[in-house]
């Protein structure tokens, strides 16, 4: 961000200052990884209250706070009512300061991707900023947003939602000019109520873009005339599997597969009368439709065919998110534990029907999914009862339903699901269990903690992927 003094802080958020006016160029929230001379933010939350932390954060570097209590330190601090609050303020108001052309993407599934794919693609001409990890809700896109300067010129923003409302806040602090809405799956519903919800929310981000905004719609979706409806006279592009959309591919001609420990996936990216050669490094016709949403964005800013195909050629698989990886017994594991929902989990079954090795699975519970939450499990059984999965082994209490079905369906003594009833016993059964010539899925939402398994069951450092 650009250099701010405290006094001007205290303007831009009403705040009021105590102490002396000093400078600072960066905002942290997290005294773990605070740099000398950040402002320090105290957040607050159900379960902690950084205001507690504001002396501790003055011996890492602070060289100020913004607080919403009273604190004794001797370090100048801004106060306010709410420091969340405030933080989208000041986020807001460096973003208008920068006035560049800001993409936002939202969807069920792919958002990192999608966002990786874009940020690739415009980073072989342009200077951009791209969130980072997983900040993309109320406290990650303010602080994105923060570290904008004068050298970027295109920022591209991921935004998650869990209920209502999120994605509409979140448009009202980053003003996208592009907005990208990917899909629509079952994620999140407990704050949703069902997938038509998640639809109309996921739909906010249409109504965040300005009236001179571009909107990249997914035409494969049932919702897109309900977004449309939304979108007005605004322009947008849409992607797809078929020529009705402007940014598409033949999914039949696609080719993907696992070559050497490595994911390939090549189709033909079509837009207008272009056609271009795509190979990407990841796996999955899912892959495909994600690239071409990061395409039909790039096109909206007047990218060249040349920088998409090149910077969708130079992206390796995110950390976490279908990362292929080496087995400890010389095999290959899928190292897919970020998260999980039932869609992105058919992407991922996809992806193995197009392998020709044995294919097990390790899962831990898919969260979020309301009081349907044992229903899906018992859905996911099923699902990989008839698939060719040869075994199944999963912990958590919901997953249990899953490997209970599987085992009721299931007459063969050739395949197998077990259940543990923690991440040790589960560790402990894989490392015997693992063989080469194998390819092992590992996934679960990101409350399960499932990168512990990887960690034990694949070769430190010598990950296939990057």
């Amino acid at each position: 961000m650009r250099v701010m003094s405290l006094q001007q802080l205290a303007a831009s958020v009403k705040g009021r200052h105590v102490g002396a006016n000093v400078s600072f160029d960066a905002i942290s929230t997290d005294t773990r990884t605070i740099q000398k001379g950040d402002l320090f933010v105290a957040l607050q939350g159900e379960n902690f209250d950084a205001n507690n932390f504001v002396e501790q954060a003055q011996a890492k570097g602070a060289v100020a706070a913004l607080v919403s209590e009273d604190v004794v330190v001797n370090m100048p601090y801004v106060k306010v009512n709410d420091t969340l609050s405030a933080l989208s303020t000041l986020a807001k108001q460096q973003r208008e300061l920068a006035g560049i052309p800001l993409v936002a993407i939202t969807g069920s599934n792919g958002k990192t991707s999608v966002k990786e794919m874009l940020a690739s693609i415009l980073k072989q001409s342009h200077n951009v900023l791209a969130t980072t990890g997983n900040l993309n809700n109320q406290i990650g896109v303010p602080l994105t947003l923060l570290k904008l300067n004068e050298r970027h010129e295109i920022a591209v923003i991921e935004m998650g939602a869990s209920q209502q409302g999120d994605i509409a806040e979140l448009c009202d602090i980053a003003s996208p000019t592009v907005a990208i809405l990917n899909n629509v799956g079952a994620a999140h519903l407990a704050g949703f109520g069902d997938i038509r919800g998640v639809a109309t929310a996921k739909g906010e981000i249409i109504s965040g873009l300005s009236d001179n905004g571009i909107a990249i719609l997914n035409r494969d979706e049932p919702w897109l005339e309900q977004w449309l409806e939304m979108l007005g006279d605004r322009k947008f592009i849409s992607f797809g599997s078929t020529d009705q959309a402007d940014v598409w591919s033949d999914l039949n001609e696609v080719t993907t597969g696992l070559l050497d420990g490595r994911f390939t996936t090549r189709f033909a990216l079509c837009y207008q009368q272009q056609r271009r050669d795509i190979s990407l490094r990841l796996m999955g016709k899912h892959n495909v439709l994600n690239a071409l949403a990061a395409a039909a964005a790039a096109i909206s800013l007047n990218v060249s065919m040349a920088d998409i195909r090149e910077g969708l050629a130079a992206l390796n698989p995110v950390k976490g998110r279908m990362q292929p990886l080496t087995s400890i017994a010389g095999g290959v594991v899928i190292n897919d534990c970020y998260n999980a929902n039932p869609k992105s989990f058919d992407a991922a079954m996809a992806c193995l029907e197009e392998i020709s090795l044995p294919v097990y699975l390790v899962l831990g519970d898919f969260a979020e999914l309301g009081d349907n939450s044992e229903q899906v499990h018992r859905q996911l059984g099923e699902r990989i009862f008839n698939s060719d999965v040869q075994g199944f082994y999963a912990v958590g209490n919901n997953m249990k339903c899953a490997v209970n079905e599987f085992n009721h369906l299931s007459t063969s003594t050739k395949r197998d699901a077990r259940h543990f009833n923690n991440k040790q016993d589960l560790s402990d059964y894989l490392q015997k269990k693992l063989m080469a010539e194998t390819v092992m899925l590992v996934k679960g939402s990101r409350s399960q903690g499932l990168e512990s398994i990887v960690e034990k069951i694949t070769i430190k450092g010598n990950g296939k992927c990057c």
